[in-house]
């Protein structure tokens, strides 16, 4: 007898799907004698995927008391960027922005690489301030 089988298969991600800009910067450390956290710099920059944040993303997010989050994906760098939850991510789009017009500073709150196929890094961003 043929039964059908059911397995799930993920959803095939297209390049044309990652069509939001996103800067991602870090802080770096003062060489000065003076302490102090230092300068924010520019680290890497690339194309997205945005979206709201899951059932599950919420949840991360709720235990790190975000007022407001969003989920990102992006294309696996093999190492030329590896997120970290000490950046900071800004995205190049109309509705990302404040009430005041400016870019909202959005503060990675989770990372989470795809270790079965290493093509996609799924990026929890919310802002706590």
């Amino acid at each position: 007898m043929n039964r059908p089988e059911f397995e799930y298969k993920a959803p095939p991600i297209k390049t044309s799907q990652f069509n939001t800009p996103v800067s991602f910067f870090r802080t770096v450390e003062d060489d000065g004698p003076e302490p102090g956290a230092g300068n924010t710099e520019q680290v890497f920059d690339c194309m997205c995927l945005a979206y709201e944040a899951s059932n599950k993303d919420r949840a991360v997010l709720n235990v790190n008391e975000v007022k407001y989050g969003l989920t990102i994906k992006i294309w696996d760098t093999f190492g030329e960027y590896d997120p970290s939850t000490t950046d900071t991510a800004v995205l190049d789009d109309r509705r990302y922005l404040d009430v005041k017009g400016q870019p909202i500073i959005w503060d990675v709150i989770s990372v989470a690489h795809d270790l079965e196929n290493n093509r996609i890094v799924k990026i929890v961003l919310g802002v706590t301030r």
